[in-house]
């Protein structure tokens, strides 16, 4: 399905209902939204583990613009403050109000952009393996896990392609190194290969925005319960990146897990996240 957002048609799909029979009414549930990780990617990395949800939320998949299967647009619009408001439009077109909205690696740099620029909205907040702020400052520690992982090679492939990246550095991350992002390599094979990918927008942020947003001032804006979940093993967004974010965020407003033994996206490490997430959603 699409609708039409600030000037673009983007996809979106949906599991579950929003209204549910109960006797003699019908149950509103809430809606949780997932923002999928990229750029350049789509919402299917989050196919089939997250339609679990669908018995206590209705739960909708979204492309962003330029992405997956949703339109295009000017590459002028390819950046975080265009997809944070896309999606507080997204809402108001399907009249959703207080979601509570899950975006994972850079779709947490999204929701992050929404919360923040329309901060009464959102009911709750799920960041997985993101951050506040582009990475370099957690250069050193990225490429030590890399290292750690991959080897020698891989490691100095991570620090010329985080610091300098060229298309043949990013030809490789996209082959040997971005299994190595979770502990259980569950982000390669079939998971890559249903994705409906764009490597324009993905050039795009990585030659912009990638190496300078920086967010950090405007997380004291954030007004509803947020949950930040972090895989102690992840590379690519370190789990010292992810607990700044946090110490950002109104204490009262916060909860932060550190997964053990856990990757980016904790959860295709560890099932049990799934049950963090659960009673959070019902909290």
């Amino acid at each position: 399905m699409r609708v039409e957002v600030n000037g673009v048609r983007l996809f979106f799909d949906v599991d579950g209902a929003k209204l549910v029979p109960e006797g003699p009414k019908m149950r509103e549930q809430p809606t949780l939204i997932l923002l999928h990780g990229g750029p350049g990617m789509d919402h299917s990395t989050y196919k089939p583990a997250f339609s679990q949800f669908a018995d206590v939320c209705q739960v909708i998949y979204v492309d962003h613009r330029g992405n997956g299967r949703s339109e295009r647009g000017p590459h002028e619009a390819w950046n975080l403050a265009q997809w944070g408001d896309d999606l507080f439009e997204f809402c108001r077109a399907l009249e959703i109000e207080r979601p509570i909205v899950f975006g994972t690696s850079f779709g947490g740099f999204v929701a992050l952009s929404y919360a923040t620029r329309h901060p009464e909205h959102p009911g709750k907040l799920v960041l997985a393996s993101t951050a506040a702020q582009n990475l370099l400052p957690y250069l050193d520690k990225s490429v030590a896990l890399f290292e750690r992982f991959g080897g020698a090679e891989i490691g100095d492939l991570a620090r010329r392609h985080l610091t300098r990246r060229t298309p043949e550095t990013t030809d490789a991350w996209i082959t040997q190194a971005l299994p190595l992002y979770t502990r259980t390599r569950t982000f390669e094979g079939d998971a890559l290969a249903r994705a409906v990918r764009s490597r324009k927008v993905l050039d795009h942020f990585q030659d912009g925005e990638w190496d300078t947003f920086d967010l950090r001032a405007d997380l004291a804006k954030i007004a509803c319960p947020t949950l930040v979940i972090g895989g102690e093993d992840d590379p690519m967004t370190p789990i010292e990146s992810q607990a700044d974010l946090a110490a950002g965020i109104a204490p009262r407003l916060v909860r932060f897990e550190r997964v053990r033994n856990a990757g980016h996206g904790p959860y295709r490490d560890d099932p049990r996240v799934f049950d963090v997430i659960r009673e959070f959603i019902g909290s």
